[in-house]
C-alpha cells in the first residue's frame, strides 16, 4: 500500500479523465419518476457540485455515506462521497476496467463493490485530489478504511470518528467529543476557521429542508405517489440537508407529492413491497421490472436517524445522536421496519444482498424472521450494483416472476 501513490494532483487532468468516462455512459430512457421537477433539480445541483470541486481554487473533504456534512458545509468545504460518485461508473462500460486495477494492486473481489468501485477510480486518478479526508465507521469499518487507504494515496490529512452502537449518556459524551475534536483537526489543517453563524446557518437549511422530506414521507404513507419513494431515497443518498439547494428540492418535491396526493382518488392499489438494503439506479432492469404492476418502497429514507430534526441550541448533540441511530443495530432495525409494515400496510419485503457487504449478511436473517411474525411474503436476491459480472436478470427473472405471481 505504501508504495501507491497518486502523483499528478492536477484537478484539470483529473476532470478529464472523469469527463473521458462518464462520456461512455448509454443513457437509458427514463421511467416514470424522471418527470418529476425535483428530480431534474437535484441532477443540476449534483452536476454543479461534481464541476466545481475539480476547480484548483476549491477545498475539497472526501466523506462516507451518512457522514455529518452539517459540520463539512460550515467549513464552505465541499463533501465528496467516494462511495456514491463510484455509481457513475457503474453505468459506464470502464467499470470493468476501474475494479481490474484493483485486483491488480491485491485487493480481494470478495470485498464490497461499492468499496472497490471508488478505489478503483482512484487509482485511476478520476476524482479531485482531497484537501482532507474525514471517515465515519458508520454504516460499515470497511468505508472508513478505504478513506484511511485513500488518504495514503493522496498523502493527505486524515481524521475518522469512532461511533457507538447504543445510544445513553456516555456514549454520546464520546461522540460529541470526537465531533469537538474533529472541528479542531479541520481548522488546523486547512486553516479554515469554524463560523458559528455558518454552522448555525447550515442548521437551520438542515432542518428547514427535513420538515419538508418528513412531510413528503407523511403522504406518501397515505397514497402511492409515483417517483415519490426514490427520490426521497436519492435525497438521503445527496446527504446534502444543510443546503440552501436541498430545500428548494424538499420543497420543490413536497409540492409535488402533494399534488399527486390531491389527485390520487386510489389510496392504495398496488401491492406494497419494502426494499430493504442497497439500491441499484432508478435504470436498473430488475427495479423496472418490478415497477410495473408493484409499488416499490425504499427502506433507507425511512430510518429514524433520517427524521430527527437538529436541535438548534446543541445541534452536535442531535449529529451524535443520529450518528448513533444511523449504525445498523438489529434491534433498531428491527423495530423500524416492524413500524415501517404498520404505517405503509406492506404487502412483502425484498431483502437485497449486494456481493461482498457484511452487514447486509448480518442482518439478512433479522429481516426474514421479522418477515415470518408478521405473515410477509418476502424475497432474498444477490445483486452486485458495480460489478455487473455478478449479475444476470435473465437468471432471476424467474425467481421475480413467482415471488410476483404470489402477491
Amino acid at each position: 500500500m505504501n508504495a501507491l501513490k497518486i502523483k499528478d494532483k492536477n484537478r484539470e487532468l483529473q476532470y478529464r479523465n472523469m469527463i473521458a468516462v462518464l462520456g461512455k455512459y448509454n443513457n437509458n430512457p427514463e421511467n416514470p419518476a424522471g418527470s418529476l421537477t425535483s428530480r431534474r433539480m437535484r441532477s443540476i445541483m449534483n452536476s454543479y457540485r461534481l464541476a466545481e470541486a475539480y476547480k484548483p481554487g476549491s477545498k475539497v473533504a472526501y466523506v462516507g455515506e451518512q457522514f455529518p456534512t452539517e459540520i463539512v458545509f460550515a467549513f464552505n468545504l465541499l463533501a465528496w462521497n467516494i462511495e456514491s460518485m463510484s455509481i457513475l461508473f457503474a453505468q459506464a462500460d470502464y467499470a470493468d476496467e476501474f475494479l481490474h486495477l484493483t485486483q491488480e494492486n491485491s485487493l480481494s473481489r470478495d470485498i464490497c463493490s461499492f468499496l472497490r468501485g471508488p478505489f478503483g477510480v482512484m487509482l485511476a486518478n478520476c476524482y479531485p485530489y482531497p484537501d482532507i479526508i474525514l471517515a465515519n465507521d458508520q454504516p460499515c469499518d470497511c468505508l472508513a478504511k478505504l478513506e484511511y487507504m485513500a488518504s495514503k494515496l493522496y498523502r493527505c490529512p486524515f481524521f475518522t470518528l469512532n461511533t457507538p452502537n447504543y445510544i445513553n449518556d456516555d456514549s454520546l459524551a464520546y461522540l460529541l467529543r470526537q465531533c469537538n475534536d474533529m472541528i479542531y483537526y479541520i481548522e488546523s489543517s486547512t486553516n479554515i476557521r469554524f463560523r458559528e453563524e455558518n454552522f448555525r446557518k447550515v442548521v437551520d437549511y438542515a432542518n428547514e429542508a427535513k420538515d419538508y422530506y418528513c412531510k413528503t414521507i407523511e403522504l406518501h404513507r397515505k397514497a402511492m405517489l409515483p417517483g415519490v419513494s426514490r427520490e426521497l431515497h436519492e435525497i438521503f443518498s445527496m446527504n446534502c440537508f444543510g443546503l440552501k439547494e436541498t430545500v428548494r428540492i424538499c420543497r420543490t418535491l413536497y409540492e409535488e407529492a402533494l399534488e399527486l396526493y390531491n389527485h390520487n382518488t386510489d389510496r392504495k392499489k398496488r401491492k406494497r413491497i419494502l426494499w430493504v438494503g442497497q439500491v441499484p439506479e432508478s435504470t436498473h432492469e430488475l427495479l423496472g421490472y418490478m415497477e410495473n404492476d408493484h409499488e416499490v418502497i425504499f427502506w433507507a429514507p425511512l430510518w429514524e436517524g433520517n427524521l430527527l430534526m437538529l436541535d438548534s441550541k446543541n445541534p452536535l448533540k442531535s449529529i451524535a445522536e443520529r450518528a448513533i441511530l444511523y449504525h445498523w443495530n438489529s434491534e433498531r432495525m428491527k423495530q423500524n421496519i416492524s413500524g415501517i409494515c404498520d404505517t405503509y400496510e406492506l404487502d412483502a419485503i425484498i431483502i437485497s444482498n449486494i456481493w461482498g457487504c457484511r452487514n447486509m449478511l448480518g442482518i439478512n436473517p433479522m429481516v426474514r424472521e421479522l418477515a415470518n411474525e408478521r405473515r410477509l411474503k418476502f424475497l432474498t436476491i444477490n445483486l452486485d450494483l458495480v460489478d455487473r459480472k455478478n449479475f444476470s436478470f435473465a437468471q432471476m427473472k424467474n425467481r421475480i416472476d413467482a415471488f410476483l405471481e404470489i402477491l
